[in-house]
């Protein structure tokens, strides 16, 4: 039992690592509700490949591909890592009881930090610094809680995952869409409106959970989940962002600035 306790925690950690390097790598792959937009700006983009309709579904689906197969790459690296290096972990005692609720106090304390450090920062780039992390916090617990209480009730798909990658997908068009109305909204909307999109849906959605799914479920309710997620994800970004681009009343890029 220690040996598999061993071994998950060195599999885990390599895993974060490479989800890490492609977290830097790009930053917009890496979160489910990012990727399905980055998905419809490749097919609905009026100035990406104008001539040829079929080069922008090409691009579009060329993302998707891509995407998927990096996440799944960085989760067999990861697996192969900790196998590697198992017999190189020494034996890990578990935590004591003062340490479960240090770091639990901790980690609020940092969190409750967040809020004095971005209205005390300059107010040129704490948007940039700060306003994800107000967020991150509530992206997180959402998730968690949707997975304790909806995964359990399915054994075909991991429901709780799926809801929370689907709802943060909803949500991510959503805040586009107030970012590209037209005239812009204010700069400190455009600031939370940011904020809500790389912290509350970036730590709410995710393709390192969903990779990891999708290889435990196997071959054929993989490819069903990885299906329903993909396809559902394009269809709320159709149905929320890209109807409203299409007509008329927003635009597809970014129109207001997000500085107090």
């Amino acid at each position: 039992m220690l040996k598999v306790s061993r071994f998950l925690w060195v599999s885990h950690n390599f895993l974060r690592l490479a989800a890490g390097y492609l977290f830097f790598l790009d930053q917009r792959g890496t979160q489910s509700s990012k990727w399905s937009s980055g998905c419809l700006s490749s097919i609905s983009s009026p100035s990406l490949l104008e001539t040829h309709a079929s080069y922008k579904a090409v691009d579009g689906i060329g993302k998707i591909f891509f995407t998927l197969s990096i996440s799944m790459a960085s989760l067999f690296l990861g697996i192969h890592i900790g196998t590697t290096l198992l017999p190189l972990v020494p034996k890990l005692r578990p935590p004591s009881g003062v340490v479960r609720y240090v770091v639990p106090i901790i980690s609020v304390l940092v969190y409750g930090a967040t809020f004095p450090a971005y209205f005390c920062l300059s107010a040129s780039f704490r948007h940039q610094a700060t306003a994800a992390l107000l967020f991150s916090f509530p992206g997180t617990l959402t998730r968690y809680v949707l997975s304790i209480l909806l995964n359990p009730r399915s054994e075909v798909l991991p429901v709780g995952t799926l809801v929370a990658n689907e709802f943060g997908t909803s949500l991510l068009a959503m805040f586009h869409a107030l970012q590209g109305l037209r005239p812009p909204v204010s700069p400190g909307a455009c600031s939370i409106l940011q904020g809500l999109d790389d912290g509350y849906c970036g730590c709410l959605t995710t393709v390192s959970t969903f990779v990891s799914e999708m290889r435990v479920l196997g071959s054929r309710k993989g490819l069903l989940y990885g299906t329903i997620s993909i396809v559902v994800g394009q269809v709320l970004m159709v149905l929320i962002l890209g109807s409203a681009v299409w007509a008329g009343g927003v635009s597809s890029q970014i129109s207001c600035t997000p500085i107090l």
